[in-house]
């Protein structure tokens, strides 16, 4: 499976295996464009951890639905393994880049640690170059608004982002404080819907 890297400058493209190691974090969301960090103890995620470092670099980040983490939400953020720092106990701090969200079709295996079948999700719905620039217009008035703290502190980086789809990652990340709100944007498929969602979302009751 093919990646191309969905940053405003990012010609970067990137082979997906077939089967990726799977982590489950209750709360955790990973988006495209963003980086989680995350500390590695358990001895299923150290093995998991080795498999990825030894081989692509790949992980997927998904939430699971039950106390048991007997079901898993379907759709997942896909990521990079960017920085690895291990220490002299065996844990591990690492940085994972998401670079794509997907859909997860198969569980090859289970233990010690799960590994998913999936497939890219999402898709890209017909609009005008003009219509694109007004959504993008339509989330910077949005963090202009009701950004806060938020747009004070990365104010600069946002008004670079000219990609709407890369800004509501952004924005979702970071604003929406609620996981399952968070993870509903992941799942939505069509972008412009997934804009107008990310906002229905913000401006409703917390």
């Amino acid at each position: 499976m093919r990646l191309s890297g969905e940053g405003d400058s990012s010609e970067a493209v990137f082979d997906l295996p077939e089967v990726v190691p799977v982590m489950l974090l209750e709360g955790v969301t990973l988006f495209p464009n963003m980086l989680l960090p995350l500390f590695i103890f358990e001895m299923r995620y150290r093995a998991m951890l080795e498999r990825a470092m030894d081989t692509d670099r790949f992980l997927i980040m998904a939430q699971p639905r039950g106390p048991e983490n007997d079901e898993v939400c379907p759709v997942a953020g896909v990521g990079l393994i960017r920085a690895c720092v291990r220490g002299d106990d065996g844990t591990s701090n690492l940085v994972l880049e998401g670079v794509a969200r997907v859909r997860l079709t198969g569980w090859p295996q289970l233990t010690p640690f799960r590994m998913a079948s999936s497939v890219l999700h999402g898709t890209k719905e017909a609009e005008t170059p003009a219509q694109k620039k007004g959504r993008l217009r339509q989330l910077h008035e949005f963090l202009e608004e009701k950004g806060g703290e938020y747009q004070e502190q990365m104010s600069t980086h946002l008004s670079q982002i000219e990609n709407p789809d890369v800004l509501v990652d952004v924005i979702a990340s970071i604003l929406l404080g609620d996981s399952w709100k968070r993870q509903a944007v992941l799942e939505e498929g069509g972008n412009v819907r997934r804009q107008a969602l990310l906002l229905e979302l913000l401006n409703g009751p917390a």
